[in-house]
């Protein structure tokens, strides 16, 4: 099973267990397939990833991302994200483009993992995406979606 095919899985079992105010808002028929979903997530290099600070308010900021494999990664320096994520294991991540009538939107929730071992991959595909090895990073994040919701309107 494709990677795409793994988060296909997600956001189907996402919508069945999803209320009415989500499925009127998120409208099944409008979730991306396959190969659009694949597409939009190359296509984007930033989305906004939200934490839990310590007294346990949301922290939403915007962030470089890559998809490898069935999960996202993330590279984060030695701040607010990295201690959020110590503390509270989980985040949400929000990938948008365009308005009004015209627009696409991923968003995934799931347990994130300050990962010692990178997968082999991930440094060239970052860099591929970004410009940048992101020597900078004082700690690597895995978001593997639990929920995920794509809606597009384009």
């Amino acid at each position: 099973m494709s990677a795409v095919e793994v988060l296909l899985g997600v956001q189907e079992a996402s919508f069945a267990g999803a209320d009415g105010a989500l499925r009127g808002s998120w409208s099944p028929e409008r979730t991306m397939g396959a190969v659009e979903l694949e597409s939009f997530l190359e296509e984007r290099t930033f989305c906004v990833l939200a934490t839990t600070t310590g007294k346990g308010r949301p922290q939403a900021r915007p962030v470089a991302f890559a998809v490898l494999g069935d999960a996202f990664w993330f590279a984060t320096v030695a701040g607010g994200r990295l201690r959020n994520l110590r503390r509270t294991p989980w985040g949400s991540v929000v990938i948008s483009e365009g308005e009004g009538e015209e627009h696409r939107m991923v968003a995934a929730d799931g347990p994130v993992t300050v990962v010692a071992e990178l997968p082999e991959g991930l440094l060239e595909a970052w860099e591929q995406r970004t410009g940048s090895r992101a020597e900078w990073a004082a700690a690597w994040l895995e978001l593997r979606p639990e929920r995920l919701y794509s809606y597009t309107r384009a």
